[in-house]
C-alpha cells in the first residue's frame, strides 16, 4: 500500500465515494451518511480544542505524525456515533485522540485503553470522567478487562490505533479473529506505513466470511455482520 498506488488509485477510489458502483443498500448509506458526511456534528468543537491540547505533549517536530488529523477526527466520531457502542477497545492511541473521538458519542459509553501515555490518559479522564476511562500498560490486560465488560448480546467496537512490536500483534491476532467469525466493529490505521497493523488488517481480511471493508488504503473499517455479503469497497476518505 505504498505511495504511488495509492495515487493511481485515487481517482477510483474518489469515483466510489460518490456512491457510484455501490449496489449494497447497506453500503451505500454507510458511505454517504456516516464516512462523507459533511454536516457538522456536536461534539466536532470538543474534539477540535481536545486535539489542540493533545498536541501541546507532542514534540514539534512530531506533530504531523503523531496525532491524526482533524478530518479523520470527525469521521471516527461519525462512526462511533452511527452504532453508538457502549464499550470500546482503544489499542496505541498514545496521545488520547482516537480515543477521544469515539467515546465522545455518549457519556454512558466506557473506553478501555492500552497504550496511551499516562498524560493523555489524564486529560481523557478530564474530558469525560474517570469512571468511563479504564487505562492498562498491556495488551493483554486491556483485552481481558474489554472482554469481561462486554454484555452477552453486545457488538464489540474496536479502534486499533497503532502496533510497536511482535508480540502486541500477536496478541491482537489471537484476540481479534474470533470476532470476525461473529460479529465486530474493527478500525484499523496506519495501514500504510506500519508493516504490523498492514498485517493485521489482512489477516482480518483473510479470516473474513461475510461483512463488509472501507479502506483509503491507511485507515481500514470492517463491519463484521453475518447480514451483509462479503464486499469490499476502495474509497477517499
Amino acid at each position: 500500500m505504498g505511495r504511488i498506488h495509492r495515487y493511481r488509485t485515487a481517482w477510483s477510489r474518489h469515483h466510489r465515494s460518490g456512491g457510484f458502483g455501490i449496489h449494497s443498500p447497506f453500503a451505500f448509506g454507510f458511505v454517504q451518511r456516516v464516512l462523507g458526511e459533511r454536516c457538522p456534528y456536536y461534539a466536532y468543537a470538543d474534539l477540535k480544542r481536545f486535539r489542540a491540547h493533545a498536541l501541546e505533549m507532542v514534540p514539534r517536530r512530531r506533530r504531523r505524525s503523531a496525532v491524526v488529523g482533524m478530518s479523520t477526527v470527525k469521521m471516527l466520531f461519525r462512526i462511533a456515533n452511527f452504532y453508538n457502542p457502549r464499550h470500546l477497545l482503544v489499542v496505541g492511541s498514545r496521545y488520547g485522540v482516537e480515543a477521544a473521538s469515539v467515546k465522545a458519542v455518549s457519556g454512558k459509553s466506557e473506553v478501555y485503553l492500552a497504550g496511551t501515555s499516562s498524560e493523555a490518559v489524564a486529560h481523557l479522564q478530564a474530558a469525560f470522567s474517570a469512571q468511563s476511562v479504564h487505562s492498562f500498560s498491556e495488551f493483554s490486560e486491556a483485552l481481558t478487562h474489554y472482554f469481561a465488560a462486554l454484555a452477552e448480546d453486545e457488538q464489540p467496537f474496536v479502534l486499533i490505533h497503532e502496533i510497536d512490536d511482535e508480540i502486541d500483534y500477536s496478541t491482537l491476532k489471537s484476540a481479534i479473529l474470533p470476532w470476525v467469525e461473529k460479529q465486530a466493529v474493527l478500525i484499523l490505521c496506519h495501514l500504510h506505513d506500519n508493516p504490523l497493523m498492514h498485517r493485521l488488517w489482512k489477516d482480518c481480511i483473510a479470516a473474513g466470511h461475510y461483512g463488509q471493508t472501507y479502506t483509503n488504503e491507511k485507515i481500514g473499517i470492517f463491519i463484521i455482520n453475518p447480514k451483509l455479503q462479503y464486499e469490499h469497497f476502495s474509497l477517499w476518505l
